[in-house]
């Protein structure tokens, strides 16, 4: 009588001494990347005063201004429209989860009337943002 011999299996090593340094070099990558989306310095927009400026403490997805020609901007990027904006808060805003995550921060310089930023306001609140108005206070 033969017994059937069993083919032994090899296994082949994965090598993962370089995992590691490839995870942190994308970390450092992803942490550079999203600072230049942040709040633009060079854009000009003077913030209104109010004595009831509270400054909040949550994570904003989006950044949008209006600046002093009323040039509408999100995260450093020139829009036509209140509409361009909604749809591009809308795509932005899909991938958030909690109400933590939904929230828009909006500047608005102080010599622009209620019709320019009034529609901007509504764009944000259509997409499904949180407004986080932007002032100064005014003991400052």
């Amino acid at each position: 009588m033969r017994r059937s011999k069993k083919k032994k299996r090899r296994t082949i090593p994965i090598p993962t001494t370089s995992m590691g340094d490839i995870a942190f070099l994308l970390i450092i990558f992803f942490l550079v990347c999203s600072e230049s989306i942040k709040d633009n310095p060079n854009l000009q927009v003077a913030l209104p005063t109010s004595e009831h400026v509270v400054k909040p403490k949550v994570s904003v997805v989006a950044y949008v201004a209006i600046d002093e020609n009323g040039q509408l901007h999100c995260d450093n990027n020139k829009l036509d429209s209140a509409k361009d904006l909604e749809w591009l808060l809308r795509s932005i805003l899909t991938k958030t989860v909690s109400d933590d995550q939904r929230h828009v921060q909006f500047k608005c310089d102080k010599s622009q009337p209620r019709e320019v930023f009034q529609p901007i306001l509504q764009a944000i609140a259509e997409a499904g943002g949180i407004i986080e108005a932007v002032g100064e206070s005014e003991a400052q």
